[in-house]
């Protein structure tokens, strides 16, 4: 029996560690262990750094991949999802000479369409995530975007990174030293005014006069260094039309523009110098010459640190190079050698935590049923799981019912919403848009307030997440009017389907699904009419069913949380059976358990008025004569802990006071604080000794338990004040110190408010070996520290006042700080006191300080810490100054006084012989 309950927690364990780590590297569980190579799936960028490494947009811009040269896959960056369950994009990236990857990183919401926020985010060569440079947010309808914001274009050249905002009117370049990232903000570098009823699409450069930007209207220019703006392209004669929108446009390393062109098919380049040229890079002839696909279907480009050109489609990445030669497709990364180890450990342990699942099941039902074990718990080996089988059988089919019942209701939705569309779009107005100038004027916004008007005035979730999408039919072609993506631009040409060819050419509506890394999508597109009764656009619904897969996951867990109440109600109704029959038993047995377990509060009650019942009043009785004993052993003890705290007894290695002997001792380096009330004995001459006791009482109460919050020992109280004990690390303790002197000033003005006179306290905090241990003789005891460090600690006190501080620690408290920059403190240098041999080196804490104290020390930190130095090195004249430009600042300064006087007396006289660089203090 012990044994297969031992084999059946040591299986239970080993399956929970499995089951851990599998859930820590569950990303790499999805992999299959024999896939040598990851596909691309919804690429949207791609960019190279010096080394030939590539970044790509991946899975719908969820994803940014490391491939290196040889197209081995070096990590993965995947986006977050918000707090209320927004979702996170990439849409843009840039990587400096050290391999720090900049991206701009965009917040939508839930469904995916609207943009919450925008930041400029950093990550560190292997793919961690370093810092946010800056955040743009998106907070009224009068700034809502849609897919993508206001920033354009992160990009890192000659030690900045640059990037621009869009900002409505005029388009802003923001620049930020790389070295200097984590000290500065980016800043404006540059504006340029938009030209009237402009709007940015993308832009490129950072050198002022070569800075370049499209607008939504398909048109390029080039912004000069006094904020003009000239027109690039298309200019008058240009052998191309309105509908050549330029997109994905930069700049190559020759100042010259590449976009392309979905229109003709075609990615170009444009020389600004020669502007009526437009040479043609990359076009249909010429990637079936190379042997190679382009659809030209959500292409963009980016230019490499080669001069190759990086042309990125949904699923695959060519390059063209220098000379005019395209290579072959990348469709896929191959997994490191690591990476397929990783994965096949991975899966192997998920077939070794399958049999170790089986081997529980074995032990429960083959080994522990067949023996001795309590009656309810062999109904549940038994029940349980049969209930619970039951119950998700039950779940499944009543939620594919439900989710098939939702998936008719949202189809027949998007349906009537597509029907009206041709009621909300006027078919002649359509048929007047005719090129991309066309953007936001009269005609657009009134179609897009019409939209507007039906889909956004409910805020309720059922009628969020819809996609809207306007487009004209002409000469055959369906192009792109508006949609809710920023990222699309009028005219760009939509691909082909069956089903917006049904209902062009039949005017039927249509419906359809997909599903792709965005999300899984539902939608219905209708013909819109015009006067004549001629077919000249389609309007288009979608939904994105993220929104319907969470209610019918709340439906789901519903159905499952009132099948798992009835499923226990059953069960209870079972257990009640035996429950009854062994009733008064089992409050024995479990009672008594219970009592030897330590819990001696409780009391068997039977009242079933037979032997059992006159057992249980024996059993209480013998409880009740234990619990009074135990708790006279527990109150003594307690009451010893008050004298000896528990902590002085760990650190002895003791378990009770009964095992403390005289004599025992242990090393160890800990902080030493010394704290004292300034003044003590004359306030103490104004009080009577009653007075004097509650005063002393009440002031330790109130900052005692600073030390105790920090994982410190109060070791012993000095009357006015105490010393205290820090074992562990530094940084707690002067913290301890910090929030002492801090509640002073709380403590302070309570005391005002009744009359009395405010009081004072210095705190010297020291660092090093002592030893702890039990000194006295046989008939009395007492635990004590031994140590040089409360000495010094000591000393550190009593000059506080004298040094004008109110925290005074030495150096080996500033060298054990694990956050020194955490903490407000100045050097006050190598201090000389009397009865100490050697120079303390000490600091001045004045991060408790009133805020005008801590104010005015900060301000002149520099320039003290500046002086001490002239001071220690012998140049008296120049400490002198710089001493006394603190005090002008700082009147209250004692120590920069001090050192005043003493500057001016060595530069008058001289020193002793006997002077070493330090600062005498008596």
């Amino acid at each position: 029996m012990k044994k297969s309950i031992a084999a059946l927690l040591l299986v239970l364990l080993l399956l929970g560690a499995a089951g851990s780590y599998l859930s820590v590297h569950r990303d790499s569980f999805t992999l299959w262990p024999f896939h040598k190579s990851m596909p691309f799936d919804g690429l949207s960028k791609a960019i190279s750094d010096h080394q030939n490494n590539l970044f790509v947009i991946d899975n719908a811009k969820k994803t940014i991949h490391k491939v290196n040269s040889a197209g081995v896959l070096q990590f993965s960056i995947t986006s977050d999802l918000g707090k209320n369950g927004e979702v996170y994009r990439f849409n843009d990236m840039a990587v400096d000479d050290q391999g720090y990857l900049y991206t701009i990183r965009t917040l939508l919401d839930p469904y995916g369409i609207a943009v919450k926020s925008e930041q400029i985010v950093r990550y560190t060569p292997n793919g961690q995530f370093d810092r946010s440079l800056f955040t743009q947010e998106y907070t009224d309808s009068q700034t809502r975007r849609y897919r993508l914001g206001s920033l354009r274009n992160v990009q890192v050249r000659e030690g900045m990174v640059y990037f621009f905002n869009d900002e409505v009117t005029q388009l802003a370049l923001y620049k930020q030293p790389v070295k200097e990232i984590s000290t500065t903000t980016p800043q404006i570098a540059y504006t340029v005014k938009l030209p009237e009823n402009k709007y940015v699409a993308e832009a490129d450069g950072y050198k002022l006069g070569e800075i370049y930007f499209s607008t939504r209207s398909g048109e390029i220019y080039r912004a000069f260094q006094d904020g003009r703006s000239e027109l690039v392209y298309p200019l008058p004669g240009i052998d191309r039309t309105r509908r050549n929108f330029p997109e994905s446009m930069h700049l190559d390393n020759q100042g010259r523009l590449i976009f392309i062109d979905f229109n003709s098919k075609t990615i170009s380049r444009l020389d600004p110098k020669q502007p009526y040229i437009i040479e043609g890079l990359v076009n249909e002839e010429k990637v079936k010459a190379s042997g190679v696909e382009l659809a030209f279907d959500a292409t963009t480009s980016s230019i490499a640190e080669d001069d190759s050109l990086i042309i990125v489609e949904p699923t695959q990445i060519n390059r063209r190079l220098p000379d005019g030669t395209i290579t072959p497709s990348l469709f896929e990364a191959e997994y490191s050698s690591a990476m397929q180890t990783k994965v096949i450990l991975l899966w192997s342990l998920a077939i070794v935590g399958i049999i170790l699942l089986l081997i529980a099941i074995k032990i429960i039902f083959f080994n522990l049923l067949q023996r001795r074990l309590p009656l309810m718990m062999k109904q549940i080996f038994i029940l349980v799981p049969v209930i619970a089988v039951s119950m998700i059988l039950l779940s499944t089919v009543i939620y594919t019912s439900f989710s098939k019942k939702m998936e008719e209701e949202t189809f027949s939705e998007l349906i009537l919403l597509a029907r009206n569309g041709q009621n909300l779009i006027d078919g002649d107005k359509l048929q007047s848009l005719t090129s991309p100038l066309d953007y936001k004027g009269t005609i657009y916004n009134s179609f897009r307030k019409k939209i507007q008007s039906v889909f956004e005035n409910n805020d309720q979730d059922d009628n969020q997440g819809f996609y809207k999408a306007v487009y004209k039919y002409e000469n055959g072609v369906i192009y792109r009017i508006l949609e809710d993506d920023d990222g699309m631009h009028m005219f760009n040409p939509f691909q082909q389907t069956p089903e917006n060819q049904q209902v062009v050419l039949e005017g039927k509506p249509a419906t359809g699904q997909w599903q792709d890394f965005s999300g899984e999508w539902r939608y219905a597109i209708a013909p819109i009419y015009n006067s004549s009764g001629k077919i000249v656009g389609v309007f288009e619904t979608s939904k994105n069913l993220d929104g319907i897969l969470r209610h019918r996951q709340m439906v789901l867990n519903s159905i499952i949380r009132n099948i798992a109440f009835i499923s226990i109600g059953l069960l209870l109704v079972l257990f009640l059976m035996t429950y009854v029959l062994l009733s008064s038993i089992r409050k024995l047995r479990n009672s008594v358990g219970e009592i030897a377990k330590g819990n001696w509060d409780t009391v068997v009650t039977i009242n079933t008025r037979d032997e059992v019942s006159d057992l249980g009043d024996s059993v209480n009785i013998m409880a009740a004569r234990i619990r009074e004993y135990i708790t006279k052993v527990e109150n003594f003890s307690q009451s010893y802990y008050r004298f000896v705290p528990q902590q002085f007894l760990r650190f002895l290695n003791k378990e009770s006071i009964l095992d403390v002997e005289l004599g025992d001792q242990v090393e160890k380096n800990m902080s030493i604080l010394i704290f004292n009330i300034r003044g003590f004995f004359h306030i103490s001459k104004k009080l009577s000794p009653e007075e004097n006791f509650n005063f002393v009482n009440s002031f330790l109460k109130r900052f005692g338990p600073y030390v105790r919050n920090h994982q410190g020992l109060m070791n012993k109280y000095l009357g006015a004040g105490f010393m205290a004990l820090f074992p562990n690390r530094a940084d707690e303790a002067l913290l301890a110190c910090i929030e002492m002197r801090r509640e002073l000033e709380i403590y302070n003005s309570h005391r005002a408010k009744v009359g009395y006179q405010p009081v004072d306290f210095g705190i010297g905090l020291h660092k090093g070996p002592l030893r702890l241990g039990i000194i006295g003789e046989e008939q009395r005891l007492e635990g004590n520290v031994i140590s040089d460090g409360v000495n010094v600690a000591t000393i550190l006190e009593k000059m506080t006042e004298p040094l004008g501080a109110s925290i005074l620690i030495t150096d080996y408290v500033v060298q054990s700080l694990e956050q020194p920059a955490g903490f407000h403190y100045r050097n006050l240098g190598l201090i000389q006191v009397e009865g100490v041999k050697e120079p303390l080196h000490l600091f001045d804490v004045y991060q408790g300080d009133p805020e005008t104290i801590r104010t005015l020390k900060d301000k002149t930190k520099v320039l003290f810490e500046q002086a001490v130095t002239y001071y220690q090195v012998g140049r008296f004249y120049d400490a002198r100054e710089a001493f006394l430009m603190v005090i002008k600042q700082n009147r209250q300064d004692k120590a920069a006084q001090l050192y005043f006087y003493l500057c001016d007396e060595y530069f008058q006289h001289g020193t002793t012989a006997e002077w070493n660089g330090t600062l005498s203090v008596s």
